[in-house]
């Protein structure tokens, strides 16, 4: 009998061959699929390398031209000793830098890409960069006065400041730059006037400022750059309930949100002296009981957190005189009770902290309006009374403190897009109702003030 060809007996395959056929595509696709996020991986590894060594170079020449590493504004071209646009750096296809000047001898440079961190300083090689990972230090938390609230860093990382709201005083610490560790200076505290709530330190790290909720003035203090000790300038008035303050990029601009009059107090600052001066319209309006006040890096717009209306308030920025302007749409919906904000430091997404409603609002800004935009997924759980946050300096890491669990919430952020992921591990201890988190200015440090237990936890990020 003649042998006919296997497909004339053939009906197809069977159940067990189309599985096996199935399962192979299968493989051969997560092979391809992992082979090329490696390639896409280790490309922008080249790509964030290549830019990191190329503008340390330029950021090399500028100071052997002038004799200082710069200082760069939100462009990243040097304002300081010299402006000189010929030694601007940018990063190319798509990545970030975020520029640190610790000194005029040392900086840190660090640039990322997608999911991809490195940074370069004066005097090492790229390496790769934050995994935004904390661990506590040893010992992890330092006595502060009673019901701290308010944090500060000086820009040079040496110098710590707690606004003590119950003691109406300012703790004073230096900081280690190697390890984030604070040690109380002597004399340890300053005075301040009546519930202070909140610190914030000038960009040249000359002055602090601090509101006296209970006195409705702002408290003003020159601060000596060797030893980091404070001394007082006197006053100068605020509306009613001053709670939160922040200070512009350029050092010139000062603004507070006062609580019960729903007003935004706003000053000139003299960079010489440190003064504060109202401005010729010393207030605009706000939401009700605005609680959170922040100011872009590029000092084009301040947003603020209306924690009885539920929503933010936007301001255009003039940047010359300081004065602010409601934005043609005023405000965007958040959660209930918004409280702490922040901004990402290339200025394209900002957060809120929803305090009765247990998340995070999630925004991008448009940088040339400063219009704020809710993302897709406008919010994120964060856990019980998420009180404030805080972004690193990277653009990679977000931070909350959350007041009723006792932890900080950690997430990792998508640079392109804004969005926050929990850490796999997203959470870690700190006192007694954390009220106020702020990162270091080099990235390398968070501390915590614990409102019940009257301490600071300080952490190392990884």
């Amino acid at each position: 009998m003649k042998i006919l060809p296997y497909s004339i007996y053939s009906k197809g395959f069977s159940i067990v061959e189309l599985l096996v056929v199935i399962v192979t595509i299968g493989i051969l696709a997560a092979i391809s699929l992992v082979a090329y996020s490696g390639l896409s991986s280790r490309a922008d590894v080249s790509v964030i390398q290549s830019d990191l060594t190329t503008a340390a170079k330029k950021i090399g020449a500028y100071r052997a031209m002038y004799g200082a590493y710069p200082t760069l504004d939100a462009n990243l071209c040097p304002t300081s000793p010299t402006v000189d646009t010929n030694f601007c750096i940018k990063a190319t296809r798509g990545g970030t830098f975020v520029y640190n000047l610790i000194d005029s001898e040392n900086f840190r440079l660090t640039g990322s890409k997608n999911t991809t961190t490195y940074y370069i300083t004066n005097d090492s090689a790229p390496s790769i960069g934050f995994t935004g990972e904390l661990v506590a230090l040893s010992p992890a938390t330092i006595a502060a006065g009673t019901y701290p609230r308010g944090i500060a860093i000086s820009p040079d990382g040496t110098s710590a400041y707690i606004a003590n709201s119950l003691a109406s005083s300012v703790s004073m610490y230096s900081r280690s730059i190697t390890t984030g560790a604070l040690t109380a200076l002597t004399p340890s505290t300053i005075a301040a006037q009546t519930a202070p709530q909140d610190v914030v330190i000038s960009p040249d790290g000359l002055s602090v400022y601090v509101t006296n909720q209970d006195s409705h003035t702002v408290s003003m203090y020159s601060r000596n750059t060797s030893t980091g000790l404070l001394a007082s300038l006197g006053t100068v008035a605020a509306d009613v309930d001053p709670w939160t303050i922040t200070i512009s990029a350029d050092g010139l601009s000062v603004y507070v949100a006062n609580y019960v009059s729903n007003k935004i107090s706003m000053y000139n600052r003299n960079p010489s002296t440190g003064l504060l001066t109202a401005m010729t319209a010393p207030t605009i309006d706000t939401g009700t009981n605005p609680i959170g006040i922040v100011v872009s890096a590029d000092g084009k717009s301040v947003y603020v957190a209306n924690s009885g209306s539920n929503n933010i308030s936007m301001y255009s920025r003039n940047t010359s005189t300081g004065a602010l302007t409601a934005l043609g749409t005023p405000t965007i919906n958040a959660g209930t009770t918004p409280r702490g904000m922040a901004i990402s430091p290339d200025g394209s997404s900002v957060y809120a902290t929803n305090v009765n409603s247990n998340n995070i609002s999630m925004y991008s800004r448009n940088t040339s309006t400063g219009a704020l935009t809710a993302l897709g997924t406008p919010t994120i759980n964060a856990g019980l009374s998420p009180l404030d946050i805080a972004v690193s300096p990277d653009g990679v890491s977000v931070y909350a403190a959350i007041g009723d669990s006792d932890v900080v919430k950690k997430f990792q952020r998508n640079i392109a897009t804004g969005a926050l992921t929990p850490f796999t591990v997203s959470t870690i201890s700190s006192g007694d109702v954390p009220i106020v988190i702020k990162i270091s200015p080099d990235g390398t440090s968070v501390y915590v003030s614990n409102a019940y237990s009257n301490s600071i936890s300080m952490y190392k990020r990884s």
